[in-house]
């Protein structure tokens, strides 16, 4: 099964340029690494549908199998990468890694809405799954999602693309996006950015 690892570093407000004018180059050299088969990223441009207060940055990876992820992992490209991103950051990154459907084969759109559900209550993964699926329907677009797959709380991925941030809120405004939102919400504590992501 496909697997992403989703990173969020944390990058000063005052190195915004400079990291983003490295960023081609820095995803460049880590595509170019074996088992990695793709690497996309962007500025966070929204959180819970409301705008952000300072920059905000998401990376993924992907990767066939969890046994790429690792030997990725543990290369020693890939340390001494992360050992130097490390040092130009104020604190860690967050990493989260997940096993996901299979990555859709179409242009991603504008921007692309990741959603997090921190589940109450891992035991109820199907049910919240089902929730994303009646919600991506009452949308009436295309979705992948997954679920997580490392030592942190059990997580589940969901992502969905769109031309805007108005029109992902108008589209949420109507009742039956509203009530399978709600229901969605009702498994857990859920995180959604809106990334313009450079792919």
């Amino acid at each position: 099964m496909p697997y992403i690892v989703a990173v969020t570093p944390n990058i000063p407000p005052a190195d915004k340029d400079d990291f983003l004018g490295h960023w081609p180059a820095i995803k460049g050299d880590i595509a170019k690494q074996p088992g990695v088969l793709g690497v996309s990223g962007g500025e966070v441009i929204g959180e819970n549908f409301g705008p952000v207060s300072e920059f905000k940055f998401f990376q993924t990876m992907a990767f066939a199998s969890a046994e790429d992820e690792k030997a990725f992992a543990d290369s020693a490209w890939a340390k001494e990468h992360f050992q130097k991103a490390a040092a130009k950051m104020g604190a860690p990154p967050l990493i989260r890694k997940f096993q996901t459907s299979q990555f859709p084969a179409d242009k991603p759109k504008a921007l692309t809405q990741f959603t997090f559900l921190e589940l109450a209550d891992g035991s109820q993964h199907e049910g919240a799954k089902q929730a994303w699926m009646d919600l991506v329907a009452a949308i009436g677009g295309n979705s992948m999602g997954g679920a997580s797959a490392d030592d942190g709380p059990t997580t589940g991925l969901g992502v969905l693309g769109w031309d805007s941030r108005d029109q992902a809120i108008e589209v949420y405004k109507k009742p039956e996006v509203s009530a399978a939102w709600d229901k969605y919400k009702t498994f857990g504590k859920v995180i959604t950015i809106l990334v313009k992501l450079e792919a």
